[in-house]
C-alpha cells in the first residue's frame, strides 16, 4: 500500500470507452468473483474508483488508532490492550493483557 493506491476519480466522469470495463467489473462483482474483478481492473488499466486495498488500508489505521487511544487514555497503569500476543518489551511493568477481537 502506497499513496498512489489511495488516488480516487469518480465514476461520473465515465465515458463511453468506460462503459463496458464497468459493465463486465459489474458482473464479475455480481458473481462474486471479487478476485478477478480486481485483476481484471488492473489489465485493462482502469484506474477509477476505489480498489479494496484502500479499504484494508483504512480499517488497519483504524485498528491502529483505536489500539493507541485504548492503551493511552482508557488503560490502567497495569493494563495492556492488542490485538496478537504481547512480547514481553510490550508488557513491561504490565499484568494484564487485553486481546481485542478483530
Amino acid at each position: 500500500m502506497n499513496l498512489q493506491d489511495i488516488g480516487f476519480v469518480p465514476h461520473n466522469d465515465m465515458t463511453n470507452d468506460d462503459a463496458s470495463i464497468v459493465t463486465r467489473h459489474d458482473r464479475l462483482m455480481k458473481w462474486r468473483k471479487y478476485g478477478d474483478a480486481t485483476i481484471f481492473l488492473n489489465a485493462a488499466g482502469y484506474k477509477k474508483g476505489f480498489r479494496a486495498s484502500l479499504f484494508n488500508y483504512i480499517q488497519a489505521r483504524m485498528q491502529m488508532l483505536e489500539l493507541y487511544f485504548l492503551n493511552e487514555y482508557l488503560a490502567h497503569e497495569d493494563e495492556f490492550f492488542s490485538f496478537s500476543e504481547p512480547t514481553a518489551q510490550q508488557m513491561e511493568g504490565k499484568l494484564f493483557w487485553i486481546q481485542l477481537y478483530e
